[in-house]
């Protein structure tokens, strides 16, 4: 079954004319060994530019539940979807499952949509007769915030 989202998951539409540059630093990091990173800012990135394409059909939802956690996909992310991408084989996909929105693998197997969970503990994504599908967006970024 699928994950049922509160109210307050619902989609955020990304802002557009908004501007948010961060610095990206031209050296790699190495865990564990510290290094001054001001003397090494290479450029600014707009994390807008880096994260949506389409601004208009862009919306952020709230993860909730487990059914994605093999593709690092974990309850608290935020994933960025876009409704202007058309899905192909291995997109990850926000479909809606009879009024209920949830993250799936979508799969083409002989001009056939196959949707899937990407938890090895979980038991197969099935479609049963007469569930109403459609696609409603393409995942493009997850946004996790790991001071939680």
């Amino acid at each position: 079954m699928p994950d049922r989202l509160p109210v307050y998951s619902m989609p955020i539409a990304a802002l557009s004319g908004s501007r948010l540059k961060i610095p990206l630093i031209g050296q790699p990091v190495h865990a564990g060994f510290p290094s001054p990173a001001d003397d090494f800012i290479e450029e600014m990135i707009d994390l807008n530019e880096v994260l949506i394409q389409n601004p208009t059909a862009t919306f952020l939802w709230r993860v909730v539940g487990d059914c994605m956690i093999d593709v690092k996909i974990f309850p608290g992310d935020v994933v960025v979807v876009d409704r202007s991408l058309s899905p192909k084989h291995r997109s990850i996909v926000l479909a809606i499952i009879d009024g209920d929105p949830t993250l799936k693998r979508l799969n083409r197997r002989g001009g056939v949509m196959v949707l899937h969970n990407e938890n090895a503990k979980l038991p197969a994504f099935t479609i049963a007769d007469g569930m109403e599908i459609s696609i409603w967006g393409v995942v493009t970024a997850t946004i996790r915030d790991l001071k939680k």
